[in-house]
């Protein structure tokens, strides 16, 4: 989906992660190598400080310093050396030679600047040993002979660049000018390094390499303050191509003399580092970048969720479905709003629910009240087309009493007017009966009763005194219960028979049966006489139907009695059904037995 917010903060995410990835590789670039240098240069520069005035204090023997020298060398890759005033390497045991020269004068040569050289392997196998002859060549200054050039019965060596192993630091006491000369004669005095001395040491010999480049720009430093140390310069070894940073320390110690402390730190771990960090962001950033969608992808989802599964909620809810719900147990805002969610579809669905139930019941009335009118209608209808042949009769003899047409027959006239009245007073009483059932207003007062008590008193009541006999046979026990209003059970039983009376064949048998059939009871009643018409049955409920359509006053009465029936039957939630047999016709209806 192009608009899916699962998209949009996928790619959000990715993006602002991205974008930190590229800030963080480039930074590191730009700014690692130039941070680093810094960084080093500022722990060195404390650390030198600190070294410093300890040593211009004097708190240091030779085991302290030799302690100091290797802890800066392990914890911060620097080396430190410090050099009297005349650039003389101070060691722990010196390698120098005095030399007593064929015009018998004693020069010192000191030799301690070559201690971590590349050329002190050189030195040492010229087999240097007291009272060996030997012929140097050199600068003389200040009674110290730079050497340059050394020849013994075993060899000769040297000096490559000359001069480099000794220094000339310039200051305001300024030094005697240096004089190359030559001289020859035999060592009378003699100072070799122990074995662990003389070790060679790359890093010592670029210092001493920033040495001689420091001393040839001659810089004084009583141009200087004490808040200016230590000086810092880049230094490249030429030999190795390493760069480095060169710190110098100038200090007047305790003793009153003037000596220099200088250190080197490589920058060759940062370069290297960078160096390969090129090849490695590379592989860095496509790792990085895969983690990133994963991570995107994983978070988007994880947030989204949630919101995916409200907007399914919310779609549901538009839809008038109130059946989901949000399933979020957070006690963050989305919790809270899915409760609300939640807390809207039951308020919804509550509302929904009594809107319609109250829309049914106004249905319902409506219908009640439409039928109420019809009921009205055609209680109307029925009463004055029923009413309208007896008010006749009644109106055209009691004109005939009244004008004395025949005053013999005016007993006659008297009798036929009653019997009209009567008739029209069942017929009120009959439709204001059924009005009142079919009204919906009707309360039914069931209450159980015994079923064959009440039928036999029906027959006995109606069959007394007639012609037609009434055969009443039962298989169920006599104390037998059923759940009905029993004056309303006893008019279905008077106007079915009364019905069987009116159409069955004179002198015949009313047969009337009374079945168990479980949680129910049939009744039956089968009169002889005419079948109905099978177009006919259906219609013998209707308000004033007769089969007889010239509607005989002689062979019928209201018309409403099985109407009444199928009433009081239906209140009671009973079937009740006509059949037509071989020789007669047979009403079943049934009753719901009470069960203690």
């Amino acid at each position: 989906m192009k608009n899916s917010i699962v998209r949009k903060l996928f790619l959000s995410i990715t993006l602002l992660l991205v974008i930190f990835l590229l800030i963080v590789f480039v930074g590191q670039s730009i700014f690692m190598q130039s941070f680093y240098t810094n960084k080093k240069v500022n722990i060195v520069t404390e650390e030198l400080t600190q070294f410093a005035k300890g040593y211009k204090a004097g708190k240091f023997n030779n085991n302290q310093f030799q302690q100091e020298l290797s802890k800066l060398y392990s914890k911060y890759n620097t080396t430190l050396a410090v050099l009297d005033k005349r650039g003389v390497l101070k060691a722990e045991n010196n390698f120098d030679l005095t030399v007593l020269t064929n015009e018998g004068k004693k020069v010192y040569v000191p030799l301690n600047n070559l201690l971590y050289s590349d050329q002190i392997e050189s030195i040492l196998g010229l087999n240097i040993k007291e009272n060996s002859r030997i012929t140097i060549r050199g600068y003389v200054q200040d009674d110290y002979f730079i050497p340059l050039y050394i020849k013994t019965n075993m060899g000769v060596w040297q000096e490559e660049n000359q001069p480099s192993n000794t220094v000339q630091l310039s200051s305001k006491d300024s030094l005697q000018e240096m004089v190359n000369i030559e001289i020859k004669g035999k060592v009378v005095n003699l100072h070799l390094p122990i074995a662990n001395q003389y070790t060679y040491s790359a890093q010592m010999n670029s210092l001493m390499g920033a040495i001689t480049d420091w001393t040839k720009t001659n810089e004084d430093f009583s141009n200087y303050t004490e808040e200016d140390f230590p000086l810092i310069y880049r230094y490249l070894d030429r030999a190795n191509g390493l760069e480095n940073k060169v710190f110098i320390y100038p200090i007047n110690t305790n003793k009153g003399s003037k000596e220099v402390i200088f250190a080197i730190t490589s920058l060759q771990p940062v370069n290297e580092a960078m160096y390969v960090l090129k090849d490695f962001y590379i592989y860095a950033f496509i790792i990085a970048l895969l983690l990133i969608v994963i991570v995107s992808f994983y978070y988007s989802k994880l947030i989204t969720k949630p919101l995916l599964k409200m907007n399914s909620v919310t779609d549901q809810l538009a839809k008038l479905n109130f059946n989901e719900k949000i399933d979020i147990q957070s006690d963050d805002e989305i919790g809270q709003l899915s409760k609300s969610i939640n807390s809207l579809s039951e308020n919804l669905a509550s509302t929904i629910e009594n809107l319609q139930q109250a829309n049914v019941k106004l249905m319902k009335d409506i219908e009640k009240e439409k039928q109420l009118e019809q009921i009205r209608k055609e209680f109307i209808s029925g009463v004055s087309h029923e009413l309208k042949t007896p008010l006749s009769i009644v109106q055209s003899y009691a004109e005939g009493l009244k004008d004395g047409l025949n005053i013999e027959k005016n007993g006659y006239y008297a009798d036929v007017i009653l019997e009209e009245v009567d008739r029209m007073n069942g017929l009120v009483v009959d439709m204001l009966e059924l009005s009142k059932l079919q009204s919906g207003t009707y309360t039914l007062k069931s209450e159980p009763f015994l079923i064959v008590d009440c039928i036999e008193n029906v027959i006995i009541r109606m069959f007394e005194n007639s012609s037609i006999h009434c055969h009443f046979n039962f298989n169920l026990d006599e104390d037998t219960l059923v759940l009905g209003e029993k004056r309303k059970i006893e008019q279905v039983i008077i106007n079915i028979l009364s019905n069987a009376i009116h159409y069955g064949n004179p002198g015949s048998v009313i047969k009337m049966n009374l079945l168990d059939e479980g949680d129910y009871v049939n009744i039956s009643i089968f009169n002889e006489g005419n079948p109905i018409p099978a177009d006919k049955i259906d219609k013998i409920w209707d308000r004033f139907y007769r089969i007889d359509e010239s509607r005989n006053r002689q062979n019928g009465g209201t018309g409403l009695g099985l109407a009444i029936v199928k009433t009081i039957l239906d209140l009671h939630h009973s079937t009740i059904k006509v059949h037509n047999k071989e020789d007669g016709v047979e009403f079943i209806f049934n009753l719901k037995k009470y069960l203690n």
